[in-house]
């Protein structure tokens, strides 16, 4: 059954939608959470979303793993979000190490394979895309020998 909203309900919802608790919505309006929802989006209400204030020892973490570990490390220490940790960072304007994706066997073959192998060859072998160990080749930085003929 189709319950039309009333100026009084829908002043009101702009009000409270945007802070209360589903709960507290459906309690105060008497109506489902997803009826008050589909009413707050056709009003272009949106909520805002509460985050737990960073707490000093929170923020001693972030300065001391930092420099060592990666965002989502620093996130399971402190049971956050991958997203509000990196946030938090970037605030603080502190940087955390770039991710290693190759292991050190993978450049361990690399260094051996490249003086005498094409970058397409090594690819091949590693189970990588071309493109990917010419880039690592680049960063390392390594060069080919020069075959005598």
């Amino acid at each position: 059954m189709w319950n039309p909203w009333s100026e009084k309900e829908v002043k009101l919802l702009k009000k409270l939608y945007p802070t209360a608790s589903q709960e507290e919505l459906s309690k105060r309006f008497g109506r489902s959470y997803n009826a008050i929802k589909t009413k707050a989006f056709r009003m272009g209400l949106r909520r805002i979303r509460k985050h737990p204030e960073w707490s000093p020892y929170e923020i001693k973490v972030i300065k001391k793993m930092a420099a060592t570990k990666s965002i989502s490390q620093i996130a399971k220490a402190l049971g956050r979000s991958h997203w509000s940790v990196s946030m938090k960072v970037s605030e603080m304007g502190l940087k955390t190490p770039k991710p290693n994706y190759w292991s050190n066997e993978e450049i361990k073959l690399i260094k051996k394979l490249y003086p005498t192998k094409t970058a397409a060859e090594i690819a091949s072998r590693l189970g990588r895309s071309v493109l990917v160990v010419r880039n690592k080749i680049f960063e390392l930085p390594l060069k080919k020998y020069k075959i005598a003929r």
